[in-house]
């Protein structure tokens, strides 16, 4: 008689992916929040400028995209977010999500503090796609 073990692997949801791109307008705003910003030196300031909404799909409410992440211990990171069918109005600096996935991935969410729908380890992006354990 042959034994088969399985794991089990929790199927993954899907990510919203709604797409805008970050207005000239709000690029040196971005910039403004790092410390490079004092010196003149934005180059090394790397500005998300093509946004995909990173949340869990959804028909209803904001979209939120990450721009840029934020110098320093808990600091957060700068988001962008719109409405559907607007463009982006201004950047906003959210806390960093500190949900940690359970062992064996041992990853921290790459979201926002208290956002809407699955951490990001339990979202599948078609963009991205994560090797999942057979």
């Amino acid at each position: 008689m042959t034994t088969h073990s399985t794991t089990h692997t929790p199927a993954l949801l899907p990510v919203c992916g709604a797409r805008r791109t970050l207005p000239d307008h709000l690029v040196p705003v971005a910039h403004a929040h790092t410390p490079a910003s004092a010196t003149g030196d934005t180059e090394t300031a790397r500005v998300e400028r093509d946004l995909r909404c990173t949340l869990q799909a959804h028909t209803t409410g904001d979209h939120h995209a990450y721009a840029m992440h934020l110098p320093g211990a808990d600091t957060g990171s700068l988001w962008v977010r719109w409405t559907h069918p607007h463009d982006p109005l201004a950047l906003t600096v959210l806390p960093d999500c500190r949900t940690r996935a359970p062992e064996p991935l041992d990853e921290t969410c790459c979201q926002y503090a208290d956002h809407p729908g699955g951490h990001c380890y339990e979202l599948t992006d078609p963009w991205h796609p994560t090797t999942q354990p057979a």
